[in-house]
């Protein structure tokens, strides 16, 4: 989720339709070769994804926020995709990329 989306929901939280706990996230599971493969497109990369084994027990390898409740009470809904919140962060990552470089 974007941080802009957390923030809204916190805003949003403040005024709640009922008190309660409140998942934020944007109810959409993706997974880390989703990242990656937008993250290769907007960096103009193609790097290849090196997976390796997990080396923690027990580790939750699916997640997805159940936001129905957080929709219902608080009229949260995530606005910002993946995809859009990599782009906007890419300069950011450039920018940080290039001052470790020099």
């Amino acid at each position: 989720i974007n941080i802009e989306d957390v923030i809204q929901a916190n805003i949003k939280a403040c005024k709640p339709k009922e008190n309660g706990i409140y998942n934020v996230g944007t109810g959409i599971p993706r997974t880390l070769q989703d990242i990656s493969d937008i993250l290769q497109k907007e960096l103009g990369t193609e790097m290849p994804t090196d997976y390796f084994a997990n080396p923690y027990e027990g580790y939750q390898m699916h997640t997805q926020a159940d936001i129905d409740s957080s929709k219902k009470q608080l009229g949260f809904n995530p606005k910002i995709s993946l995809e859009d919140g990599i782009k906007s962060y890419v300069p950011e990552i450039k920018r940080l990329s290039k001052e470790s470089h020099d």
